[in-house]
């Protein structure tokens, strides 16, 4: 609170927090109780049959898709231009989630990732050629084998063979709502109407190559905007230490040290079992670690981790739906529950908000060409937009989580109005914008200037 008070001298800024409804991940006693399983949630598989489509599934969770889309009144407005932004799609986990030894073997044969540069130059353009990365482990490296990780032919972190199955599916049904179903998105891809943006880690650039293809079948190859990595906004990467000091104060705060604390039996069980040194910091400051380890394996068919000296030693059902309620309860927490999570969000993704509002903008004053902005992130990403916008429920936002902004314009009176979608249905908050299902364009514009100031100078202000 003492913090909260402090920075909002700053400026004029009117970031007023609202909180979420109260959930499941609310109450840590809900969190702990072993009887609520997976609180409906899917982790073991990316298909859902069609009657269970929008449920959680952090496998592949639920997007735009034209089955469940909800149109709008064609005969009221016009659609202008979307904005679609989703987390990239599964993926081997990230080297430091790996265990200190990994008993199982992993290969990533069936897909490759390509690393090449091109001259622009018409005399130059045959001067370079497509390289492929073929992972693998040479036997006479005496380091070959490695103990902290998984051993095999991946990269870790890389977008897998399934995943790239579910990217390129998404792609498709992305097209077959707003190229099919709408008639927006032009036949064929065309760079002044349509953009695709990924991030400096080099998975959403995997992602996208399958999300493209999907939509555009006929292109060989396209550029994707990237932002510099030391002010990327999408990921994002931009320096802002009161950003980083209010995460600091939430991880210090005594809930989030209390859910730690009622976790420390199961930390000395997982320890048990993967080997993980039990003074290790980054393991035990939250469930981060256990949880990709875990989701990753579940949403690939494996079997749950067993010790490396003990096969009989191995993860309960039990343990893992544990592990994946204290993630969400951490996500819930950060990004919505504390006080300062608002605030938190705001500093730390309001120049996406920025970029994003004069998008709107340059459409509405007709100053743009562009009808649609396609963004691959990352779970952080996904939980600093919802948490901006102050959005009801909020659980981990698994793979391929999306939020989608349509822009569209009134054919009676000439207002420009705005509809956002989160997992394929409206984004309900509990902040000022409430129901964000056709909202004066001026209300969404006046809510992030609030946040952020008219010219973005409070948020320059607070991260200095």
């Amino acid at each position: 609170m003492l913090l909260f008070a402090a920075l909002a001298a700053v400026d004029f800024a009117q970031i007023v927090h609202h909180a979420p409804i109260q959930n499941e991940f609310s109450d840590l006693d809900q969190v702990f109780n072993s009887s609520r399983g997976t609180n409906h949630g899917i982790y073991n598989s990316s298909f859902v049959p069609s009657s269970r489509y929008g449920e959680y599934n952090f496998c592949n969770m639920p997007h735009v898709r034209k089955d469940t889309y909800s149109q709008v009144d064609q005969s009221e407005y016009k659609l202008q231009f979307v904005e679609v932004i989703h987390r990239h799609h599964k993926r081997t986990p990230y080297a430091q989630n790996c265990f200190p030894v990994e008993t199982l073997v992993l290969h990533c044969d069936d897909a490759v990732n390509n690393y090449y540069s091109e001259f622009k130059t018409p005399a130059q353009i045959n001067n370079t050629m497509k390289i492929s990365w073929a992972n693998y482990q040479n036997r006479y490296n005496p380091f070959n084998f490695i103990h902290n990780g998984y051993n095999g032919t991946c990269q870790f972190p890389e977008i897998s063979s399934a995943g790239l199955e579910d990217s390129y599916q998404h792609g498709l049904d992305l097209y077959g709502v707003y190229g099919e179903l709408l008639e927006f998105l032009p036949a064929r891809y065309d760079p002044k109407q349509v953009r695709f943006r990924v991030t400096n880690n080099v998975i959403t650039s995997h992602v996208v190559s399958a999300v493209v293809k999907a939509m555009y079948p006929h292109e060989k190859g396209i550029e994707v905007k990237v932002e510099a990595d030391g002010f990327d906004a999408l990921e994002p990467t931009y320096s802002c230490e009161i950003a980083d000091a209010i995460a600091s104060e939430i991880t210090s705060s005594s809930e989030w040290q209390r859910h730690l604390a009622k976790a420390a039996d199961l930390y000395d069980e997982l320890d048990d079992i993967s080997g993980v040194d039990p003074n290790s910091k980054d393991w035990h400051q939250s469930f981060d670690h256990y949880f990709d380890n875990t989701a990753f394996r579940l949403c690939h068919g494996y079997d749950l981790a067993c010790n490396s000296g003990n096969s009989s030693l191995c993860m309960t059902q039990h343990q893992a739906e544990q592990i994946f309620r204290l993630g969400d309860f951490e996500y819930n927490y950060k990004f919505r529950i504390h006080e300062n999570s608002t605030l938190y969000a705001a500093t730390s993704y309001g120049a996406y908000f920025n970029e994003l509002k004069h998008r709107l903008l340059e459409k509405a004053n007709g100053r743009s060409s562009l009808k649609y902005s396609h963004n691959v992130a990352h779970d952080g990403s996904i939980a600093r937009i919802l948490g901006f916008l102050q959005v009801d429920y909020l659980r981990w936002p698994g793979m391929g989580s999306e939020v989608v902004f349509e822009l569209y314009e009134g054919l009676n009176d000439g207002e420009w109005y705005l509809r956002a979608l989160y997992m394929g249905r409206i984004l309900t908050t509990t902040g000022p914008l409430v129901e964000t299902d056709m909202i004066p364009l001026r209300d969404f514009v006046g809510y992030i200037e609030s946040m952020i100031g008219k010219d973005a100078e409070v948020l320059v202000n607070y991260c200095g």
